[in-house]
């Protein structure tokens, strides 16, 4: 396969895993009831609720970056022959599609989703997530090309 055509792949399955990291974190964090809706739920939210959706903004911010990031050092980690960091990071990224699995069961057992809040909360989650998944993966491959 020619170079560029992996390497845009590689970048794409990078972002992918980084957004899906965002997303686990999305979802758990909105079932024990801190995640981005808090605060939309009531007009007068307090400053608690208000320190929860903030929390859950870094929290989802930051997961993006670093599944980006880390998928993306893997993956070059991967085209460059290192046996043992591809190894630990293939067992990373299955820890985290067996996240997003389960975090999906368990979201989907609770009987209060799918309201307009829920999918303002869902699509500032997704835009996030791929924003900082792009901005970790692009991390991960200038750092690579400074190596």
């Amino acid at each position: 396969m020619d170079t560029e055509i992996l390497r845009r792949l590689h970048y794409a399955a990078a972002i992918g895993c980084g957004v899906f990291a965002a997303l686990v974190v999305h979802i758990l964090l909105t079932v024990f009831g801190a995640g981005l809706d808090t605060v939309l739920r009531e007009a007068n939210a307090g400053n608690a609720k208000q320190m929860a959706s903030a929390i859950a903004w870094w929290a989802i911010a930051g997961a993006g970056f670093i599944g980006g990031w880390s998928t993306g050092a893997y993956l070059i980690a991967a085209a460059r022959g290192r046996e043992f960091i591809a190894r630990l990071a293939q067992r990373f990224l299955i820890a985290v599609v067996f996240a997003m699995a389960t975090a999906g069961g368990v979201m989907s057992k609770s009987g209060n989703l799918g309201g307009t809040i829920d999918v303002i909360a869902g699509l500032a989650a997704l835009g996030l997530g791929v924003i900082c998944a792009f901005c970790g993966a692009r991390l991960a491959y200038l750092n690579a090309e400074q190596v």
